[in-house]
């Protein structure tokens, strides 16, 4: 299954936003009309003698007590609003270096403490979730709520025309990026078991980036699943069927729990056919746009199973098949859905 956990989006993300330009550089501080007491140039001096040695952990936590006593004190403004977000910037590209997710995340909720609607911390911290630990061999899922939750804000901000600053506004891609927050919400539904939720944004970013084989390969795999499990319904609803005696299931008016019998397997049949069909829309895009993507090892495999499901949907025939992949290989956003003349027993 080469390729079904890599990131399949390409994000227009860059951590080189978070490196400050000069990491030591202390600016004088603007003048105000009261000079500081004693006391707060000696914490101001604590700050500036530790920044100046770049004992910068240490300097943070200097910078925060300082604001935490004098918040308008005569240095509040530039290490406030200057200094403190160029060190958080910096620490944060430490630990995605090393690839720290807890530390990269606390780092960014403090950002987004103070700047909620932080599209570029919000997408850096989608992008380092996933890539360290969702999309890890083997996944982790240890913060996958709170991947979620940060994919959801950035999807209403990206949603209101926001861009991240790191991203060029002449490549940013608002739909690839949407898809690739939505397949976040996809991945982490999936593991919950909750394929209802994973399926509908599966679909979502198949829609906004239809040209991404994976989207249209995850909606069938889940629709081949709901298949599976409405063939065995059927067979379970059938066999009751069979049992009852010809006389009763033929009867102009079946007696009620014969009748009842009857409608069960009649549902259950029409689930089997509205799941297949969904396969096969959801494959042929999928077989379609991996037509000449080598890389994509699984589609022999596809491709088998998706040539049984149609031949089930077309009276055994594959009249027709070709056609329908390569419609998707021009096409991926039209409809694929084909409903079969007549259905069989699964």
């Amino acid at each position: 299954m080469k390729r079904l956990l890599t990131v399949m989006a390409a994000l227009t993300f860059s951590l080189a936003l978070f490196m400050p330009l000069t990491l030591a550089r202390t600016v004088a501080p603007e003048s105000v009309a009261q000079d500081p007491t004693p006391e707060e140039v000696a914490a101001y001096k604590a700050w500036f003698d530790a920044n100046g040695l770049k004992d910068y952990p240490k300097a943070m936590e200097l910078a925060k007590a300082y604001l935490d006593k004098y918040p308008t004190g005569k240095y509040a403004g530039y290490l406030k609003d200057k200094w403190i977000p160029q060190m958080r910037g910096y620490f944060f590209k430490l630990a995605a270096d090393a690839k720290n997710v807890p530390e990269v995340i606390r780092i960014g909720k403090e950002v987004l403490a103070a700047d909620p609607d932080n599209l570029d911390y919000l997408s850096a911290l989608v992008v380092q979730i996933r890539s360290n630990e969702l999309f890890a061999t083997p996944p982790n899922y240890a913060h996958a709520a709170e991947a979620a939750d940060f994919a959801e804000r950035a999807i209403r901000l990206i949603e209101a025309g926001k861009i991240p600053t790191a991203a060029d506004p002449k490549v940013f891609n608002k739909n690839v990026t949407l898809a690739y927050m939505h397949q976040t919400h996809a991945v982490i539904y999936d593991h919950d078991k909750n394929v209802d939720k994973a399926l509908a944004e599966y679909e979502k970013a198949g829609v906004l980036e239809a040209t991404n084989p994976a989207y249209s390969f995850h909606c069938g795999r889940i629709h081949n699943d709901k298949y599976a499990a409405a063939a065995a319904k059927y067979d379970t609803a059938q066999k009751k069927v069979d049992a009852i005696p010809d006389a009763d299931r033929n009867a102009a008016e079946p007696k009620p729990d014969v009748k009842a019998a009857l409608d069960e397997s009649k549902a259950a049949l029409a689930e089997v056919n509205s799941q297949a069909d969904a396969v096969i829309t959801c494959w042929a895009r999928f077989l379609g746009l991996t037509a000449d993507k080598k890389e994509w090892d699984i589609r022999p495999k596809i491709l088998q199973a998706f040539t049984e499901l149609y031949k089930f949907r077309h009276n055994n025939s594959i009249d027709g098949m070709e056609k329908l992949i390569d419609q998707n290989r021009a096409n991926p956003s039209s409809s694929t859905s084909n409903t079969a003349s007549a259905a069989t027993k699964p």
